[in-house]
């Protein structure tokens, strides 16, 4: 069983627009309504993927009921804990081919009580030792930054494999947890680490550092680059192959999902990273927060390729984390 947490879900409206005027009446020419929030992407991905998954997450107000009817509809599986907050809405607006306005609301108050709730509701799971609890995005108001780090470190002892997907300082003390993956663009590996990567050279150190501070596997993505995989054994890249671009919100949700399914079926790290840059890309190929079906991630997977960093030229290797910026 792979379980997801979404702290901060969403109901996520996309709009469609052939232009945006300032100042101005504006048209909209297409809408659509999808569940959201980056823990809820991963189970919706996995379900395509056909994988036994449960989303753990906070629902309250009428968007909580929407966002209910919405996951039933998906036949996704969840908990939840009952809030008095009103779950959050995302907007985006696409206009024309490249121009993506957002607008996320913070997400609702989270009182003390409804906080040891959501413990309850983890101690309450019998896990066995080959589950898997993936753990990802923002944090709604009057949650503190720690409480990924405190999540992590409850399960760990149960003996659960964790993986974090965040930003910033929750993704640091996420870190000091030690979850077993961890899932940053390079922006946030950046900003973690406080280091300007500009070459492999220093990227590799880097990234040394956090595993040696626990963390076992490193993935680190570069948009429509591809990604890499980093452990204590393997530095590998995998190249994204080049698609017509619809949406590109969700698309590390998949690509970890893709990498969970693979993972949590004993899969080598290769096949698992292949997997994973295959469902981001069937990812974009789908509008607003909707997810690709297997059958078009399947499609683009053996057009990933795999390499090992050291078979890379410098020039190639340079041009990676210069374009992925």
């Amino acid at each position: 069983m792979i379980y997801t947490i979404s702290l901060n879900s969403s109901i996520d409206y996309t709009f469609y627009l052939s232009r945006i005027r300032y100042d101005d009446i504006n048209r909209i020419e297409e809408k659509r309504i999808d569940a959201g929030g980056k823990g809820l992407n991963v189970a919706r991905m996995l379900s395509v993927l056909k994988c036994e998954c449960e989303t753990l997450t906070f629902l309250g107000g009428s968007n909580g009921n929407l966002l209910k009817k919405l996951l039933d509809e998906e036949k996704i599986r969840y908990r939840y804990v009952s809030i008095k907050g009103n779950v959050r809405s995302v907007f985006n607006f696409f206009a024309g081919k490249n121009n993506v306005l957002r607008f996320n609301e913070q997400g609702p108050n989270i009182s003390k009580r409804e906080e040891r709730a959501f413990f309850r509701l983890i101690d309450d799971i019998k896990f066995s030792k080959e589950d898997i609890i993936s753990i990802s995005g923002s944090l709604p108001p009057g949650l503190n930054e720690s409480i990924y780090r405190n999540l992590i470190e409850k399960v760990n002892k149960r003996g659960v494999k964790t993986v974090l997907d965040a930003d910033g300082e929750v993704l640091r003390e996420g870190i000091a947890g030690k979850p077993d993956i961890i899932k940053p663009n390079l922006w946030e590996f950046e900003r973690i680490s406080g280091v300007a990567i500009r070459s492999f050279t220093i990227l590799g150190k880097v990234l040394k550092n956090i595993l040696n501070g626990g963390v076992s596997t490193i993935l680190l993505t570069l948009g429509e680059k591809g990604a890499i995989l980093f452990s204590q054994n393997k530095f590998l890249y995998a190249s994204a192959p080049t698609v017509r671009v619809l949406s590109t919100i969700g698309c590390g949700d998949a690509f970890l999902a893709g990498f969970l399914y693979c993972f949590s079926r004993g899969e080598t790290p290769e096949r698992s990273l292949q997997m994973a840059v295959a469902a981001g890309t069937a990812k974009v190929l789908q509008k607003g927060t909707s997810m690709p079906e297997r059958k078009d991630v399947m499609s683009i997977f053996p057009r990933v390729k795999i390499f090992w960093a050291k078979e890379l030229t410098a020039a190639s290797r340079k041009g990676l984390l210069e374009k992925a910026k």
